[in-house]
């Protein structure tokens, strides 16, 4: 073999164990990455945490204010809630911006509520007195209303004309009903009850003298005619059939009886 032949092996030799040891590393290298990856599927998978969204803040339990609007999309007042004068007051308000329905109490507390026109007037309203006693009022456009009352003795209805004068009252008492009709002057022209006993009819002048009564009851009937001074003038009775009539003077004096 020749000098030549020897280097030129030598060099090949060389070459080999070169290469021999980068496989080796490459081998080494790959061992790893698969022992890597097969040690990471036997672990378990771990989520990353979700951040929680924050609570929303709690809705307060009292609100205080002295007075609440309500407005609708456009700026148009709606209804208010707040203080007067007299109490507290809730009001409705309509589109022309006046006020259609009304609830509040006055300084005693008395609760009152309103259902008003557009012009303002009042055609019904809901109230109760100091006593505790519920009053309804339907009034019409000339003033002139109907009420309606309920207290301890029972429940009551009267229509009141355009002045604010009570002409008929009808009212349910505990010995029965009874009407009433007045006058302009507030005086009682005529007054008809029915209690267990039986029915009365009064008629009055407009000074409120009684002039003519009659009254029928158990097995009578009475029937009267008075002076303005309250004094009987004219009787007519009847009892268990036998009828009775008187006529009497200015004194009082019998101008007449029969029988």
């Amino acid at each position: 073999m020749e000098a030549n032949d020897l280097e030129r092996l030598t060099q090949r030799i060389s070459k080999l164990e070169s290469f021999n040891r980068r496989l080796s590393r490459i081998v080494i290298v790959l061992l790893v990455v698969v022992a890597s990856a097969a040690l990471m599927a036997q672990r378990p998978a771990t989520k990353t945490p979700q951040r929680k969204k924050p609570a929303p803040p709690a809705a307060p339990k009292i609100v205080e204010a002295e007075q609440f609007v309500l407005k609708n999309g456009g700026g148009r007042v709606l209804a208010t809630l707040g203080m007067t004068d007299g109490g507290p007051m809730l009001r409705l308000v309509g589109p022309t911006g006046a006020d259609r329905a009304v609830l509040g109490l006055d300084q005693a507390g008395t609760p009152r509520l309103a259902l008003l026109r557009a012009d303002g007037s009042q055609p019904l309203t809901v109230a109760l007195n100091a006593d505790g006693v519920p009053r309804v009022e339907v009034s019409a456009p000339d003033k002139s209303k109907a009420l309606l009352t309920i207290g301890g003795e029972g429940p009551g209805i009267g229509l009141v004309d355009p002045a604010g004068i009570a002409r008929l009252a009808l009212d349910l008492k505990a010995d029965g009903p009874a009407v009433t009709l007045a006058g302009k002057g507030r005086t009682a022209l005529a007054a008809l009850t029915a209690t267990e006993a039986g029915p009365s009819l009064a008629l009055s002048d407009p000074d409120g003298h009684q002039r003519i009564t009659m009254i029928v009851i158990s097995q009578q009937a009475v029937f009267g005619i008075r002076d303005a001074k309250g004094d009987v003038r004219v009787g007519l009775e009847v009892k268990a059939e036998n009828p009775a009539l008187g006529l009497y003077g200015p004194n009082g004096k019998a101008l007449f009886v029969k029988p």
